[in-house]
């Protein structure tokens, strides 16, 4: 911290050098340097706690193009110690990022330039990994002096590396170039123009000269002259000066008056056209070229089909009929007209719609209400033959030659074991059974027969067995069967991801004294919460296992992690965990995980696995 301290004492003494020099240089520079020092937060976005991920420090460099009062582009380079998940050391990060900023900046001297970025960073860490991260965020640009400015800036950076997405904050300064003066020599600069003597007795920025009116102040556009009335018509030519008015009338106001107006014409009177001579006008008369009385409209009266009856009282007037029948035609002369009769050629009565009464099985009862009109049959069966006499009619029954009953569809009663189910659908035709078990015996009654019924004494769904916790494992392959998990896991409930990676970085967080198996203090935390993830779980069991790098006798070794794992084991039976839950064991340096040739390395091997699993 100190380090940062002294960075931010540099940066505001080149603010003061470079206000000193600046203070007479305000041309606009589109190219700007900036310093900053920076405040990197792994914790926060990732769920984690700050006591575990401190904060840390590091710096950043640029370069900032200027395009106009809204847009920049930046390309910071920043380097950092950083406190990462998954490392007890701080790791090394550099970030080289290229940003548009969009900007505020009211006017080129505005004392606060608020800005919002966004962009992309290629990231390295410790030289051995490379990532991308997609940093967005706020800053502030505030005027220190005419090109230099204090920055402060957050941002949030989104890496596509796991738990590397982190905040960012940052402080400094931003120095704009601006080109170095250079006294000219005597010989370079030219001689002065000699002095003009120009005068402006009346002050209104019209030389005498040119001034119309010298001795009054005026304005420039009506070359020095006064306008009390403003209408740009010079004083002394307004013939009303204190009146405006148009310089077509000398600066007077121009009196209009308004015509009076003309009266209006009457309304023409409408003529009246009768073009038939029926006493109707043509406007409101429907046939104006034809005679005809007022109550038809002006139309004469028409029977376009010859039959008599008038075309307005004639349902058919295309078609000659009779009176009765609304001079509509009846071919067959039944009282029912053709457009109604639905056989108009054979005379039939209005109850089936003029068609004769049918009967084509000649079994007594008509084709309309026979369900079987071309096969003769009884009236209790609508009509219908019935050739077994079972009283269920030949187009509903399953066997129409063999005498039978309605509950087997016409068919004679088969169950040779009498136990309700039909023979040809019996899976056990003797033996007596259930129709849920499809005629086959079923102790429990749970519809699953005993022949294939792995609990044929209790009752389950999931082949015959029961499952208390309904979670689709049988109670006797369940290892939870009271709490509903999923059968990858044997039916016990998923450890929660949060879990399994605290329990992960556990691994390297457990530490020991040098050679020895006494835990050192800063572990007793991460032991606490492995006991809390525990006791989240009682139907897991958990064995802890030690290791250790290659380092030293292979015997010693061994000895070395069964110590430290059962140190583990004894602490976390004094957080109230039960020996019957929890195991240790130490395989030496036989399972690395990393290589033993370098100190990074051996240092990953020497750890602590907490592995749990289904009781």
């Amino acid at each position: 911290m100190r380090k940062v301290y002294t960075l931010l004492l540099v940066l505001f003494s080149l603010a003061g050098v470079q206000k000193s020099h600046a203070q007479e240089e305000q041309a606009g520079s589109p190219h700007n340097l900036a310093a900053k020092v920076l405040f990197l937060d792994y914790a926060t976005p990732n769920g984690l706690d700050l006591d575990t991920l401190p904060i840390s420090n590091g710096m950043e460099v640029g370069y900032i193009r200027n395009f106009n009062k809204y847009l920049n582009i930046a390309f910071p380079v920043k380097v950092a110690l950083a406190n990462v998940e998954g490392f007890v050391n701080r790791r090394t990060v550099v970030c080289l990022d290229a940003v548009l900023q969009g900007q505020y900046q009211k006017t080129p001297n505005s004392f606060l330039t608020p800005y919002v970025f966004g962009g992309g960073s290629i990231v390295f860490e410790n030289f051995e990994m490379t990532s991308l991260q997609f940093p967005v965020g706020l800053g502030l640009n505030l005027r220190l002096a005419p090109n230099t400015f204090l920055n402060l800036q957050g941002e949030y950076r989104y890496s596509l590396a796991e738990n590397r997405t982190n905040l960012t904050y940052g402080a400094g300064l931003v120095f704009r170039l601006v080109p170095s003066t250079k006294e000219k020599t005597e010989e370079e600069v030219p001689p002065p123009p000699p002095p003009v003597n120009k005068k402006d007795k009346d002050a209104d920025g019209v030389l005498d000269d040119k001034d119309e009116c010298p001795d009054e102040p005026g304005i420039a556009s009506l070359l020095g002259c006064p306008d009390r009335d403003g209408d740009t018509v010079a004083d002394k030519i307004d013939q009303c000066p204190d009146e405006p008015g148009p310089a077509s009338s000398l600066g007077c106001p121009v009196i209009i008056e308004e015509p009076e107006p003309e009266p209006e014409p009457e309304p023409a009177k409408p003529l009246v056209v009768d073009s038939d001579g029926d006493g109707l006008d043509d406007t409101v008369d429907k046939c104006p070229n034809e005679y005809g009385p007022a109550n038809r409209g002006g139309c004469p009266a028409k029977d376009t089909d010859g039959d008599g009856i008038l075309d307005d009282k004639d349902e058919c007037p295309d078609q000659a009929g009779t009176l009765p029948m609304m001079g509509c035609p009846d071919t067959d002369n039944d009282g029912i007209s053709d457009q109604k009769d639905k056989c108009p050629t054979e005379a039939g009565p209005a109850e089936t719609n003029g068609c004769p009464k049918k009967d084509s099985d000649r079994d007594g009862i008509l084709d309309a209400d026979d369900e079987c009109p071309q096969l003769a049959g009884p009236k209790a069966l609508k009509g219908c033959p019935d050739t077994d006499s079972d009283g269920i009619p030949d187009k509903d029954d399953n066997c129409p030659s063999l005498k039978g009953t309605k509950e087997w569809g016409g068919c004679p009663d088969l169950d040779a074991d009498d136990d309700g189910v039909n023979d040809d659908v019996d899976q056990c035709p003797k033996e007596p059974g259930s129709k849920a078990a499809k005629g086959c015996p079923d102790k429990d009654g749970d519809g699953v027969p005993d022949k294939t019924d792995n609990c044929p004494d209790r009752a389950g769904p999931y082949n015959g067995c029961p499952d208390t916790d309904d979670d689709g494992v049988e109670d006797s392959k369940d290892n939870c069967p009271d709490i509903a998990g999923p059968i990858s896991n044997l039916g016990c409930p998923e450890v929660k991801k949060e879990d399994r990676e605290y329990l992960d970085f556990a691994t390297q967080a457990v530490n020991f004294q040098t050679g020895k198996a006494l835990l050192e203090s800063e572990s007793f935390g991460v032991l606490d919460q492995v006991a809390e993830i525990l006791q989240k779980y009682p139907y897991y069991k958990c064995r802890i296992i030690g290791h250790t790098d290659n380092t030293g006798a292979v015997y010693a070794n061994q000895v070395l992690s069964e110590e430290r794992a059962k140190s583990c084991y004894e602490y976390l039976l004094s957080r109230g965990l039960t020996s019957d839950r929890i195991s240790f064991v130490g395989k030496g340096a036989s399972a690395p995980i990393a290589t033993n040739a370098t100190e990074e390395g051996r240092e990953l091997n020497r750890r602590v696995e907490f592995e749990l699993y289904a009781k």
